[in-house]
């Protein structure tokens, strides 16, 4: 949900925008101009650090094994419940460092890797221990087989390990820009004042090689050995893993151990590459950028809001809905929603949207604030002057199998939970087969019978070769 509400205040967006410089000059010293108010799908991956060029990260990666390492040498030294075990506990309990903007964790303030799960990584390590498995990059691999461990923990982990050599980096790159600083050497964030650690690009990935079971295919792709022995355990076709949870999928390693030996030794040999940032695959940045070309480009005269109500909180929505519309089909940007001939992930439309509105607004004197889960789904508009007024407005793609459901199920019950005055759900057109669409209109021609409004359809042509949008 993204919450707009008309007041005035400032919304810096990315790290730049804290510290009030341009983003190419961070750009330029290798530095993710991350944002701090809308998810980043983009993660420290350890693996990174082994080749890393960066002088003040020379030694992270011995540091990230040694941690880890140690770790296991504890372990390996406890009979039970003592103080070998408790020490190693310890040791896997990471809380989350709120200096580290990357966005994802961001949302989720809060521990990196609470008891509850460093418990139960710490009984999938002893397990491994009688294996003879020791080698601390198992710790790279917990998102393969661990239950609530993720890319994003995998980094916040990261993080707290490097976090020294983060700071000597900061603090290198904040005098080579003349940047202001704190008492600590490090630059200040101008919304509040508390210090800004920089993570280096070259350190990052949108989906680490290790992230979930289906990497294992990505890392094994070449050893048909490994992947027969694991279809003959399963049961089932290798890419019908990805549907296996990671419970039963910790079962199979930790009964078959020498999988997890192959893969050690295949993923160790993997050749690891930061996320291309020109490229964008994944559309992590290129949203941000596009949504300021919209307002300088292709500019809307909301004319003069006298008093925010209902209708004219409607026709603000509408003319930005329209606008998106206008940009994707007749303006070319429907290019962006591929990268080369794939289309992107759906999450990549909801930002641009969010951007353009955003953009939009702030351009009109419509100040906006947002929940920090802005792009991750529906996007909430609350504008006001005294009294809310909402509208959400949700962004699909046609080939998103809960189409149907997300217009007659989910966007109401948003409504409700949110009170919302009226709702929009936008449609991006991606296939060529239009029975999805008909069946949308038709979904509310149903529910008008019965019901005295429904959200408002409108369609946009995503596809590669466009016709004029739908809009009811």
């Amino acid at each position: 949900m993204v919450k707009f509400w008309y007041k005035k205040q400032d919304m810096p967006k990315r790290i730049s925008d804290l510290l009030n410089i341009d983003s190419a000059i961070l750009d330029s010293k290798g530095v993710f101009d991350s944002f701090v108010d809308v998810d980043s799908k983009l993660y420290i991956d350890p693996s990174l650090l082994e080749h890393n060029d960066i002088p003040e990260l020379s030694d992270s990666h011995n540091k990230f094994k040694n941690y880890f390492n140690e770790i296991i040498i504890l372990l390996s030294k406890s009979v039970g419940q003592d103080v070998f075990r408790r020490g190693a506990l310890k040791r896997l309990i990471i809380k989350e460092n709120n200096l580290i903007h990357l966005g994802y964790s961001s949302n989720n303030p809060g521990s990196a890797i609470g008891k509850k799960i460093a418990s139960e990584i710490l009984e999938t390590a002893i397990a491994l221990i009688k294996e003879g498995i020791t080698d601390p990059i198992i710790f790279e691999l917990l998102g393969l087989f661990e239950e609530g461990v993720g890319a994003d923990r995998i980094s916040d982990m990261t993080a707290h390990i490097i976090f020294n050599d983060l700071v000597l980096f900061t603090k290198r790159i904040s005098k080579e820009l003349n940047l202001k600083v704190g008492d600590v050497g490090l630059p200040l964030n101008i919304k509040n004042n508390k210090p800004i650690i920089f993570i280096p690009k070259n350190i990052l990935r949108d989906l680490p090689v290790a992230y979930d079971w289906s990497s294992i295919d990505y890392v094994c792709q070449h050893n048909r050995e490994l992947r027969e022995r694991v279809n003959k355990i399963i049961g089932n076709n290798w890419k019908k893993a990805t549907r296996v949870s990671k419970k039963v999928l910790k079962n199979i390693i930790l009964s078959n151990p020498e999988l997890l030996k192959d893969l050690i030794d295949k993923y160790g040999k993997k050749v690891k590459t930061p996320y291309d940032f020109k490229i964008d695959p994944a559309g992590e940045v290129i949203w941000a950028n596009l949504s300021k070309r919209a307002v300088d480009e292709y500019p809307i005269d909301f004319g003069v809001i006298k008093e925010v109500d209902k209708n004219s909180l409607l026709d603000i929505v509408e003319k930005i809905c329209k606008q998106f519309s206008q940009l994707i089909e007749y303006n070319g940007w429907f290019e962006f929603l591929y990268n080369k001939n794939k289309l992107r992930h759906e999450r990549f439309a909801q930002k641009l949207f969010y951007g353009v509105a955003d953009s939009y607004c702030e351009a009109n004197n419509l100040d906006l604030s947002r929940e920090s889960n802005a792009g991750n789904g529906s996007v909430d508009f609350k504008i006001s002057r005294g009294y809310f007024y909402k509208i959400n407005v949700e962004i699909k793609y046609s080939s998103n199998p809960n189409l149907l459901k997300g217009f007659s199920r989910q966007l109401p019950a948003y409504n409700k939970a949110e009170k919302a005055d009226k709702s929009v759900y936008v449609v991006i057109k991606t296939e060529n087969n239009s029975k999805k669409i008909d069946n949308l209109f038709n979904l509310k021609e149903e529910i008008l019978k019965n019901e005295s409004s429904a959200p408002d359809l409108i369609i946009v042509d995503g596809r590669k070769k466009k016709t004029p949008s739908r809009i009811r």
